[in-house]
C-alpha cells in the first residue's frame, strides 16, 4: 500500500510538472511592433537589368554613391538637392513590377529595417527583354540620415536578396 501511494504521488508531481513545461513553451512570444519611418519618394523608374542581379534593396550616403548607383543601372536619377550630412537616400528592386514600396519600418531590438511593398494591379505589356536579362522596378527615397542599418529587407517574397551601400 505504501509503494502505490509512493507512485501515485510520483505520478502526480510528474503531472504537474509536464503540464508546467507543456504551458511554459507554448507560450505565446509576441514579436515586436514596428516603427514607420517617414520616406519621400525621388525616382521611380522600370528598368532592364542582368538575370543574375539579386540587389533588391540598398542604401546611398554620397553623392558619388549616387553616381555608381546610376552608372550601374544605367539610369539618370536626376536626384540634386539632397544634404547628406543630414539626409540619406534608400532604394528599392523589384522584378515583381506590378508592385510598389510604400513604407519603410524599423523593429528596435533587433535592429531590423524593412522596406514594405503592395500590390498595384497595374498591368504591363512589354516586349521580351533580352536573354540573361530581367525587367525590374526601382525606387529611391530620401529620409533623415539613419544609423546602423546593416541591411534591408523587403516584404516581398524575394528570397536570398541582397541589400547594398553606395558611399564612394
Amino acid at each position: 500500500m505504501i509503494k502505490k501511494a509512493k507512485y501515485k504521488i510520483l505520478y502526480l508531481a510528474f503531472t504537474v510538472l509536464n503540464l508546467f513545461f507543456v504551458n511554459v513553451t507554448q507560450a505565446e512570444v509576441k514579436p515586436e511592433a514596428y516603427e514607420t519611418i517617414k520616406i519621400k519618394q525621388v525616382f521611380s523608374k522600370l528598368i532592364t537589368r542582368g538575370q543574375n542581379d539579386r540587389i533588391y534593396s540598398g542604401q546611398i550616403k554620397s553623392e558619388k554613391g549616387v553616381i555608381e548607383f546610376e552608372k550601374t543601372y544605367k539610369i539618370d536619377t536626376n536626384i540634386s538637392e539632397i544634404n547628406f550630412d543630414r539626409q540619406m537616400l534608400i532604394f528599392g528592386i523589384t522584378d515583381n513590377i506590378t508592385t510598389r514600396a510604400f513604407q519603410f519600418l524599423k523593429q528596435d531590438k533587433i535592429n531590423s529595417f524593412t522596406l514594405d511593398y503592395a500590390e498595384t494591379g497595374i498591368e504591363h505589356e512589354y516586349m521580351p527583354v533580352k536573354k540573361y536579362n530581367k525587367r525590374s522596378y526601382v525606387q529611391i527615397f530620401v529620409l533623415e540620415n539613419l544609423e546602423g542599418i546593416h541591411h534591408i529587407r523587403v516584404k516581398n517574397l524575394v528570397i536570398n536578396g541582397l541589400s547594398k551601400l553606395y558611399n564612394n
